[in-house]
């Protein structure tokens, strides 16, 4: 069976404005329009997603040969203002003993490299807050933690195995070090940011990432206490809930 580029980009533009669109909706699209033509046929929905899938990749290498950037905001180009970071524990994966080892064909262009065994830096080996926490023994993968900029575009994002330690943002924002931004949201900052500084006495190299100015993103901030709404609140800065429309979609 034969797809258009045409019909593939239909297909990834109606997954972009409705994520709620499935292949089998576009599947079943596509028989009714053939039956309207006069014409029969069975659309194979395997055939379509794996059609899809390769059209996907090829996309990414053509952008890739073109030295383009997909992940980076062009209104956030060079000096980003804020960088908001959650993460999604819906997002999970099971363990199989049948999967594949071999490595995905999109590594490194969003998802960070996976570092094996407890997070160390140099000489030192520090387990502040939750680096220890038990994994669940069914799941391969726990969910998602994504770091977006102020409109919404994704910037970095990388596998949850522990929940949602601490250490996932603070490796996020990390990386995004050299966008310099000055702003940091997110949906526990009162609780992250004393691990953060905790984490940059102990290790210099984290002191840049104190300089940037915290608060919580707005609508988590009605759930939080009183005192720490008003410390931590976000009010004139930013709304920051890109990462939840990222999470609709």
């Amino acid at each position: 069976m034969l797809y258009t580029l045409d019909l593939l980009n239909s297909f990834q533009e109606l997954k972009v404005i409705a994520p709620g669109f499935s292949r089998q909706a576009f599947a079943k699209l596509l028989e009714h329009r053939t039956k309207c033509g006069g014409r029969s046929g069975h659309i194979n929905g395997d055939a379509l997603q794996r059609s899809f899938l390769e059209f996907s990749y090829a996309s990414f290498e053509e952008d890739r040969l073109c030295c383009s950037a997909p992940f980076t905001c062009p209104a956030c180009t060079p000096e980003m203002l804020a960088v908001s970071a959650d993460g999604n524990r819906k997002l999970y994966r099971f363990q199989r003993n049948t999967s594949s080892d071999d490595p995905g064909f999109l590594k490194g262009s969003l998802w960070l490299k996976t570092t094996q065994g407890r997070g160390t830096c140099g000489d030192s080996q520090w387990t502040v807050a939750r680096e220890t926490s038990r994994r669940a023994s069914k799941l391969d993968e726990e969910g998602m933690e994504v770091a977006v900029c102020r409109h919404g575009f994704l910037l970095k994002a990388l596998n949850m195995y522990r929940g949602e330690i601490f250490a996932y943002p603070l490796y996020l924002q990390k990386e995004l070090m050299p966008a310099k931004a000055k702003f940091f949201a997110m949906d526990v900052a009162c609780k992250y940011w004393p691990y953060l500084e905790k984490a940059a006495r102990v290790l210099p190299a984290l002191q840049e990432l104190t300089e940037m100015k915290p608060f919580l993103s707005i609508m988590h901030a009605r759930a939080h206490a009183t005192k720490c709404e008003i410390k931590w609140s976000g009010t004139r800065k930013e709304q920051e809930q890109q990462p939840e429309r990222r999470w609709s979609k």
